[in-house]
């Protein structure tokens, strides 16, 4: 067996896989923290006003946050809802 992880093929494709899995970690890790600013922003912005929805490019604009990255971010989190196009809000 120890020879086995002495081969240097078997090395890189350890390593590789060490660092697919720390990258993918670290995309999770920020697409969670993407989720958490605008789902704090629609909760905020939707409880003293009559809508509780926003457009992306409002929630772009509000959260400094790239108009594709907020798309991304809402399509993929279990919190925020599509509305209709490009408008979106919290999960009821």
């Amino acid at each position: 067996m120890t020879d086995f992880l002495n081969e240097p093929l078997v090395r890189w494709i350890l390593l590789a896989i060490v660092v697919v899995g720390v990258l993918a970690l670290f995309g999770w890790m920020k697409l969670r923290r993407d989720e958490k600013v605008v789902a704090d922003f629609l909760h905020s912005s939707g409880v003293d006003s009559r809508r509780p929805f926003r457009t992306t490019s409002e929630i772009a604009d509000a959260t400094d946050l790239h108009e594709k990255r907020v798309r991304t971010v809402c399509h993929k989190s279990t919190r925020i809802n599509l509305k209709h196009d490009e408008v979106w809000k919290l999960h009821d």
